[in-house]
């Protein structure tokens, strides 16, 4: 008994001395002044804390920027926790600890997972609320989201192909590996739906991404390589995007490759801008950061049980990239 007792012991010091490590570089919503204070939890109505599988830093930024003014008005203290490196295991500790100290609510943008998708259950059944960002994650429980549908994100990415298109193009598309089963299923239903009464447009390839901008160099290298007939190029993620764009201009491809992609980083924005992507379908981060916070608190307070909201998508091309860009980055630059 005292042997078990004693390592009960140790785990929950090693979990304190994990959280004090981790929360020395997260950001608080609130009083400043409160938040270094090692008491800085008494003086919040509630402690939430978002864990997110950090593919883009500066959309997680914008994202948290969103949410600062409501947490302020409405006295909560929010950590961010996000892996540089987008390493699962991680996120699965981040999440597990989140579990363990009995947080006030969750919000999590993570792949779909088996471990995390159990973390999140089990967070679920000790009624801890949770809000899935921009993935929807396949529980067995009720969980609410808060990002883009994908189908929707097919649909509009077809439509902006179609605009961009001044004859037959064949497109190969990378579509994300974080989506779930369903989520890739319904990106590609939307995608030909989009397309089918345009047959001078088709899809030649399909490939899986991994949502990182030298993956998506390789990728892109094999496809013009061995698929000459490719003429379009579509993603579904903004480090494929980004890294697409890369190799395009480095192959001297631009006149002859049409990239649709997605999200909105001021890297992209510059390709926009040279003419090298023609177009991305992109969600505001700061609207998602109030969206997904706004949600937790319903919950928490008991307002709803389950939320499902499906952020608007923009079309943004060199016509309109730079009045979206400052107003997805004016939340960050309060």
């Amino acid at each position: 008994m005292r042997t078990t007792l004693i390592v009960a012991l140790i785990s929950l010091i090693m979990i304190a001395v994990a959280l004090t490590l981790v929360t020395q570089t997260v950001g608080y919503f609130g009083d400043e002044a409160e938040a270094l204070n090692s008491q800085k939890y008494q003086n919040y109505r509630y402690h939430f804390v978002m864990i997110a599988h950090v593919t883009e830093e500066s959309y997680w930024r914008q994202v948290l920027a969103g949410s600062a003014e409501l947490c302020r008005s409405q006295k909560i203290a929010l950590e961010n926790y996000g892996p540089r490196f987008m390493n699962p295991k991680e996120l699965e500790r981040f999440l597990e600890m989140a579990v363990l100290s009995s947080v006030d609510g969750i919000l999590v943008a993570a792949p779909n997972d088996p471990t995390l998708k159990s973390l999140v259950e089990e967070a679920m059944a000790k009624d801890i609320p949770v809000v899935a960002l921009s993935n929807h994650l396949e529980t067995s429980g009720r969980i609410s989201f808060v990002g883009t549908s994908t189908y929707d994100l097919g649909y509009k990415t077809g439509q902006a192909l179609g605009q961009a298109a001044t004859g037959p193009i064949r497109a190969a598309l990378l579509v994300n590996s974080n989506f779930s089963e369903n989520g890739s299923r319904n990106y590609l239903r939307g995608f030909e739906a989009a397309i089918r009464n345009r047959p001078e447009l088709s899809i030649s390839l399909v490939v899986n991404s991994k949502g990182e901008s030298i993956s998506a160099e390789d990728q892109t290298q094999s496809i013009l390589k061995n698929h000459p007939e490719i003429q379009a190029i579509i993603c579904s993620d903004p480090n494929d995007t980004l890294g697409v764009a890369k190799l395009v201009v480095d192959l001297n491809q631009v006149s002859r490759i049409t990239i649709i992609g997605y999200g909105l980083t001021s890297e992209i924005a510059n390709y926009i801008r040279r003419g090298v992507i023609a177009g991305v379908l992109a969600d505001d981060p700061g609207a998602l950061g109030v969206q997904g916070l706004s949600a937790l608190i319903r919950l928490k307070e008991g307002q709803s049980t389950q939320e499902v909201y499906n952020m608007p998508l923009y079309l943004i091309n060199a016509k309109n990239v730079d009045s979206f860009y400052r107003q997805f980055n004016l939340a960050e630059s309060r």
